[in-house]
């Protein structure tokens, strides 16, 4: 391992990590806990693999824990090992041409016999056939939602990182609200993101934008695949912008007005966007339930209007629970889910996105926040506004 080349978190935070992972296993009888990733969403999908090891990689990977052994990563790609060993903050080794069964081989050699594995994550049915078949007479348990707990809440060296993150996404979001103007097409607006990001030595994450006009059918929500739409005088960008401190991501939502104010109706959306934010982040502190959320929420269908997006959800690294969404949403897609309470240390992005029923025009706005004892810590520093270019 090398510290100059990439950020890593403590011994003992990995150390906290472990244990809290050998914790789970003990109390769901799990023997082996077998972790996969791969590498979609901006590698995000390797959030559970990160976790335990500090790695983000590509392609399919996987990492073991036993009760007596130390956390192994299997990297597929036989030529990522070597970056791999310099990333990872735990032992590292090729996937072998099979990574299943080179796990398996592992866990037999381990010394367990007629165990239980535990799988986290959308493991591939390959991977999970070629254990039932080289793993006699063992059982086989999904722990991912069990295991993803363990990431809701944040230690001190993880909102650390999650501020760097928080502070690469204000200045690409800046960098974008100072340099959109007419003739410029959506892809442009993405590279000044990913620029400024890369520039800062962050990595991208997600950089949804939409553009269209005020006045006509435009797009609601950010767009996940950037268009060749040609940015006009009048027009209103909505964006979902994070950057990430090596996985650790801010998340942004501000919208852009090309040249002229909000009129009539897009106030509307604004008033009653800014308004369904600053409900919700009165309410959230540690203690706070889910049906608090959805009251902060209440207001958009008040209003007459609804949402696409969700409203609220956890994050950092990747999404997390809980996701929630308003009642009348919720109502129309299906149930809401479980109630939630809020504990210290959790953070979440708060993003109501206000649409028309038509879904003709919208707007969002949304920030990460910290979870604490008596509110909610805002990790952003850009203002909460619309912006006007001139």
């Amino acid at each position: 391992m090398s510290e100059a080349l990439y950020p890593h978190f403590s011994a003992a935070e990995f150390s906290r990590r472990h244990a809290a992972a050998r914790a789970l296993m003990k109390a769901e009888g799990i023997d082996a806990l077998v972790v996969y990733g791969d590498s979609g969403v901006s590698r995000h999908n390797h959030a559970d693999i990160h976790y335990l090891s500090g790695f983000l990689g590509n392609r399919n990977n996987y990492v073991v824990v036993t009760e007596k052994h130390e956390p192994v990563l299997f990297v597929q790609s036989f030529n990522h090992v070597p970056n791999a060993r310099e990333a990872s903050s735990i032992r590292t080794e090729w996937g072998g041409a099979s990574s299943a069964a080179t796990i398996a081989k592992h866990l037999l050699d381990a010394g367990l016999a007629n165990a239980t594995l535990g799988y986290v994550g959308d493991v591939p049915v390959q991977s999970y056939l070629a254990w039932q078949r080289a793993l006699t007479g063992w059982q086989f348990k999904e722990a991912t939602r069990t295991f993803r707990r363990l990431r809701l809440v944040k230690s001190g060296e993880e909102i650390d990182w999650l501020k760097r993150g928080a502070a690469m996404t204000d200045a690409a979001l800046q960098s974008l609200i100072d340099a959109v103007e007419p003739g410029m097409r959506e892809y442009e607006l993405g590279a000044i993101v990913e620029t400024t990001a890369l520039n800062a030595g962050g990595l991208p994450h997600l950089c949804y934008l939409s553009s269209g006009p005020q006045a006509g059918a435009g797009a609601c929500v950010p767009r996940q695949n950037l268009s060749n739409r040609m940015i006009e005088l009048g027009d209103v960008v909505n964006t979902e912008i994070s950057i990430s401190h090596w996985g650790y991501s801010g998340q942004m939502h501000r919208p852009i007005f090309i040249g002229t104010p909000p009129g009539d109706l897009y106030r509307k959306l604004w008033d009653t966007t800014l308004e369904a934010y600053e409900r919700c982040v009165k309410i959230l502190r540690a203690g706070a339930t889910s049906e608090d959320v959805l009251d902060a929420g209440d207001v958009i269908a008040e209003r007459g209007f609804t949402i696409n997006d969700g409203f609220l959800h956890g994050f950092g690294i990747g999404l997390l629970p809980p996701s929630i969404g308003t009642r009348e949403s919720t109502a129309r897609r299906g149930e809401l889910g479980p109630n939630f309470t809020f504990e210290e240390n959790m953070c979440v992005v708060v993003q109501p996105n206000v649409v028309t029923h038509d879904e003709s025009a919208g707007l969002q706005l949304g920030n990460l926040f910290r979870i604490t004892r008596d509110g909610a810590e805002c990790l952003h520093r850009l203002p909460l506004q619309y912006y006007v270019t001139h």
